[in-house]
């Protein structure tokens, strides 16, 4: 059984976090979490708002390997990143990574997927003329390469795209172009990595419903022999472990009988 929550997908200020990181350790200890890992955004030449710099890498680096030494024994610390499909290099020393993708190239301009509600119609509409399915088809055909693309240890936020489309306010998440593309991607990613995120991020900072991946996606990652990891994309101490008790019900409902947690060996089957 569990014993202490992980959580992986941490962000600080470093990037677009809101605490530094040994606040964000001390609040996990305080929380009874078993572990944490830092994953800052990868550093994205077109969109720096939200990102790490590049000359902040190796302090990075070496502040979370200090904290990871620091405090040995108390709580385990993990260094990772979170590397962005359009990254162009990916730094040394790192102990995981995790694979997303925040926007889609098209016509020359990079769109971005994880912005608002009205950016995203307003984008929609210029784009794609105002077919969500279209932009949808070019999004998870972006993901369908993060792997290959970034290594990733573990796949963010499959379908971020729905981030915005509470209560299917922008396009049906059961049409069949949505799912021919989602479940085309799933498949060309299992082929790489077969750990996918459970990530309550959208839930604790939107107010969303749903994890990424929804349910209906996670049963079909159970049926393709997919795996799970629970992860609060976090950027506050508050929402560290965020749902989580309810995401072990969730993913024990779509079949699942263990989720992955991430050792300094490897990654380790977890029972539920």
């Amino acid at each position: 059984m569990i014993k202490g929550y992980q959580n992986l997908h941490t962000h600080t200020t470093y990037c677009d976090g809101k605490m530094p990181a040994e606040d964000m350790i001390k609040a996990a200890i305080r929380m009874g979490g078993g572990s944490i890992g830092f994953s800052e955004h990868s550093y994205v030449t077109f969109d720096e708002e939200y990102s790490m710099k590049l000359d902040d890498i190796p302090s990075y680096i070496s502040e979370i390997s200090t904290l990871k030494e620091k405090y040995k024994g108390t709580i385990d610390v993990y260094l990772g990143l979170e590397i962005d499909y359009f990254t162009d290099e990916i730094p040394n020393g790192l102990e995981y990574i995790i694979g997303t993708a925040h926007h889609v190239e098209k016509d020359g301009h990079y769109i971005t997927i994880d912005g608002y509600a009205e950016h995203l119609a307003n984008m929609n509409e210029k784009h794609f003329n105002g077919d969500y399915y279209s932009m949808a088809e070019l999004y998870y055909e972006t993901v369908s390469g993060v792997v290959k693309k970034t290594d990733a240890d573990i796949v963010g936020h499959f379908d971020l795209i729905a981030k915005n489309n509470v209560n299917g306010s922008m396009f049906d998440e059961m049409h069949p172009r949505y799912i021919k593309a989602a479940l085309g991607a799933m498949d060309q990613v299992l082929a790489d990595c077969k750990i996918f995120e459970v990530n309550t991020g959208a839930m604790f900072r939107r107010g969303s419903l749903t994890p990424y991946p929804s349910a209906f996606l996670l049963k079909e990652l159970q049926k393709r022999g997919g795996e799970v990891i629970l992860s609060s994309d976090s950027h506050t101490a508050e929402s560290l472990y965020y749902k989580f008790d309810e995401m072990v019900e969730l993913i024990k409902s779509c079949g699942f009988t263990y989720i992955k947690r991430f050792t300094g060996d490897g990654f380790v089957d977890e029972k539920l």
